[in-house]
This record gives structure tokens, sequence and C-alpha cells, in this order.
């Protein structure tokens, strides 16, 4: 019977960089990673870090702004209809 190279190991590992062992979830996407790649003050990964709405910070990003650039959130996003979307600010100022 063939038992597998790395076990529960592999199970164990950070979902980012798969190399160190996963010791917290993100609280956004519920990946499994390893100190290096988890903010402790925010309580989510380096992934979803980089994906925050640049406006409220809290929120996973949906799109870009098409008059600013910055990435935006759902809750951000004033207008939209179907290819140009606008945040919030943007679009109060136009």
């Amino acid at each position: 019977m063939k038992r597998p190279t790395d076990g529960l190991k592999s199970l164990l590992k950070c979902e980012i960089c798969e190399e160190r062992i996963a010791k917290y979830i993100c609280k956004l996407c519920g990946r499994k990673v390893c100190e290096k790649d988890y903010i402790k003050e925010k309580k989510i990964c380096t992934v979803c870090e980089m994906s925050l709405c640049e406006i409220c910070k809290k929120n996973l990003s949906i799109g870009k702004c098409e008059k600013c650039g910055r990435i935006i959130c759902e809750e951000c996003t004033a207008y939209f209809d179907g290819a140009r979307r606008y945040c919030k600010e943007c679009f109060i100022s136009s």
C-alpha cells in the first residue's frame, strides 16, 4: 500500500508561500496562511491586503474607478453601466 510522502504536513502548509506551516486563517478569504503572510492587526492575509478597496480599506475590490484608477469595492462604487465604473468620490465631483 502506498503512503503519501508529505502526509499531514502538506495540509498544514501556507496556501500562499506553500513553504511554512499555516497558523492563521484569513477572515476575508478563508486561506490558511503562515505568520509571514498574515497581517495580525487586520486579521487578513497579504493577498487580501493587496486587494482591499482603496477607499474604505475593508472590503475586497471588484474593479477600478474609470476616473481616478483606484481599485474599489461594490459599496464604494457609485456608478457602473457594465463597462465603466466610478467610485463615490469621483462620481460626486463630476
